[in-house]
């Protein structure tokens, strides 16, 4: 065989053994495959390319998905919350530990930097339906999310959404890599 050959017959058994470890395009997402802990690595807005920051992004947030065979919770909150320590707290007046909680959620902008939200889910081909029973955000409990996947394989999950109760014209791509 000529190196040529030798070089497309690699190229060609490379692109084959990539490609089997993507289960989307294998017929569906199967849960054994979700299980696990999935740490968000970025997130884009697909209607305009841009990156997406804040509590929304690994470079400016912390994101965490737990996935059982049946049930999901989602933790998120942004690098660089206000944090105080429980002897200094305790020092403050029942208004001071009000605006001291309140902004543990929220930032003056009234912007969320902490989330968590749980649930169930359930897979149907290559989409995976989230809908919350629990969460901080209470108008998006009972409301059912797909996360359409279009890569996942032993470490990385990229998913697509929409998401209506926040912005119904967005849609948004997150890459996940798995941490346990």
């Amino acid at each position: 065989m000529t190196n040529a050959r030798w070089y497309i017959a690699a190229l060609l058994l490379t692109l084959t053994l990539t490609g089997a470890n993507v289960a989307p395009a294998q017929g569906g997402v199967q849960v054994e495959d979700l299980i696990g802990t999935w740490e968000l690595v970025s997130t884009k807005d697909l209607n305009t390319g841009a990156a997406v920051y804040g509590i929304e992004d690994a470079s400016t947030g912390i994101q965490w998905m737990l996935l059982t065979r049946s049930h999901y919770m989602f933790i998120a909150m942004e690098r660089g919350r206000s944090v105080t320590n429980p002897a200094d707290f305790a020092k403050l007046s029942p208004e001071e530990k009000v605006k001291t909680n309140y902004a543990r959620v929220w930032n003056e902008k009234n912007e969320q930097i902490f989330a968590a939200n749980g649930g169930t889910y359930t897979v149907e081909g290559d989409k995976i339906h989230i809908k919350p029973t629990i969460a901080l955000a209470t108008y998006i409990i009972g409301v059912d999310t797909v996360l359409k996947v279009t890569r996942l394989d032993k470490s990385t999950m990229v998913v697509q959404y929409e998401f209506p109760p926040v912005n119904p014209t967005t849609t948004r791509e997150l890459t996940l890599r798995r941490i346990e």
